[in-house]
């Protein structure tokens, strides 16, 4: 009997050795003749291999990212807010109101952006901007005798002090200029030869080099905080945005309360604008307090998604204390602001003096009959009346300071209707009136003497209006 295994035995194990007939004669192998390679594969081989890695090592594709680094619109707002803004607690004396025109959606052009140093002022520091508008002809490029070039093309260039401005195109179908602030000619050509629109966004060369600008916001963001800028001051100014601005009475002090609707970069563009001012918060939110040469002291913020403005000549914790009592109002309060502000209306057309002259005349419903006057002077007197009964009929004018170019809106109540009128230089503005289908009627004015036209048009619901140069229609 064999022995269990146990720890430690040694287990012999006989190896059998093969033999080779012991399963049949063994097949045979198919012989296989090996073709020589060709002669040029290995060269060519080689050749590509070389080609590939000296275009890796020129164009490093790891390393280069593509040719356009491109610019979106800033990041929506996390709220709306409305443009009824009024000054708590009750008991302010409200002087003027001046109702903005806000849209819903703003026209595609310009696209643009804004570069600037950290911490920049519009005056005096280092900054570059560009915008592309849609041309509106197909006309070809304008005929110039400059050398300078941007794209091929012949560029204007021009200089007021430190600021330069190039213009050029059309290219692609639109008109380009840049400007800039503190570069050299051939340092603002280059800036104007890197910018580009790709994919309907504003562009920039990756190539080309900022040095220690950096992307401050939207050119149609400065454009918007400019437009509020110039309605603070009390200047004519031409846009199809326009602010509100309510102003009160506050003791012996003046203050106004006005708003636009921005991007979340309102307040970044408005201190670059304005100057930086000193940092101060507003309903909790960033703001800063600004003292300029054009508007005084001013508190600014953006809230919702709307940048807000109050104007006063107070000390700085005065104005941080009537920034934060403004709130949006409700629409009975609102009613009062108007009913507050609105010009007396004339009873009868005796008002209308013989010195007026009419500026616009139309059908409505009902086969009711409206007609504008206007009477020059200071103040300047527009009226809207109705025509029921030829030689007859009641009126509704306002009185306004003679500015030109200025558009200003008339509500006749018995008419139930709202009519826009513009007042301009000769030959320099046409009124378009753009219905919310995106249809538009354009109006010529009136002549009313050497210097000044001005034409009237009946306002439809949801309408826009704005002032256009008539060569911008051609």
């Amino acid at each position: 009997m064999r022995q269990p295994y146990g720890p430690g035995d040694i287990i012999e194990i006989d190896v059998i050795d093969a033999e080779a007939g012991v399963f049949g004669p063994a097949a045979p192998r198919p012989h296989r003749v090996r073709k020589p390679l060709p002669r040029w594969l290995m060269p060519t081989a080689c050749g590509v291999v070389a080609v590939c890695g000296a275009v890796a090592l020129v164009w490093r594709p790891w390393e280069n990212p593509p040719d356009w680094r491109t610019f979106g619109p800033a990041a929506p707002a996390v709220s709306s807010m409305s443009d009824r803004l009024i000054l708590g607690p009750e008991g302010f004396d409200i002087i003027s109101l001046h109702e903005g025109q806000n849209l819903d959606a703003d026209e595609p052009t310009p696209l643009g952006h804004v570069f600037a140093v950290p911490g920049a002022r519009y005056q005096f520091d280092t900054w570059a901007l560009f915008r592309s508008r849609r041309s509106t002809s197909a006309g070809e490029a304008r005929v110039s005798e400059s050398s300078d070039l941007v794209r091929g093309l012949p560029a204007d260039v021009s200089r007021v002090r430190q600021r330069r401005t190039v213009t050029w195109g059309p290219i692609d179908g639109n008109y380009w200029d840049a400007e800039t602030n503190g570069l050299e000619s051939d340092e603002a050509l280059e800036f104007a030869n890197a910018v580009g629109v790709v994919e309907g966004l504003p562009a920039l060369a990756y190539s080309y080099d900022l040095g220690e600008m950096e992307p401050l916001g939207d050119v149609k963001t400065l454009a918007r905080v400019q437009v509020l800028t110039a309605h603070l001051a009390g200047e004519p100014v031409l846009s199809k945005f326009t602010p509100t601005l309510v102003t009160y009475q506050v003791g012996d002090t003046a203050v106004t309360v006005a708003s636009i609707n921005t991007g979340t970069d309102g307040l970044a563009v408005a201190r670059f604008f304005l100057d930086q001012g000193r940092d101060v918060l507003v309903h909790g939110l960033p703001g800063a307090v600004v003292d300029t040469r054009r508007i005084g002291k001013v508190v600014v913020w953006h809230e919702g998604d709307r940048l807000v403005v109050v104007a006063a000549e107070v000390t700085d914790d005065d104005l941080v204390a009537l920034a934060e009592a403004v709130r949006p109002t409700t629409a009975a309060e609102w009613n009062d602001v108007i009913a507050a502000t609105a010009p007396e209306a004339t009873d009868s057309g005796d008002d209308i003096t013989a010195f007026s002259q009419p500026i616009g005349a139309g059908p409505l419903a009902n086969n009711v009959y409206w007609e504008a006057t206007i009477t020059l002077g200071n103040p300047t007197v527009i009226c809207v009346r109705s025509l029921a009964e030829e030689g007859s009929g009641d009126g509704s004018c306002i009185y306004t300071t003679p500015l030109s170019p200025s558009t200003h809106i008339v509500m006749h109540e018995g008419l139930a209707g709202t009519f826009v009128i513009a007042v301009a230089p000769t030959g320099d503005q046409v009124l378009r009136l753009t219905s919310a289908s995106g249809d538009f009627v354009d109006f010529e004015p009136f002549a009313l003497d050497a210097t000044t036209e001005a034409v009237a048009a009946f306002l439809p619901e949801n309408a826009t209006y704005e002032l256009l140069d008539p060569a911008a229609l051609k």
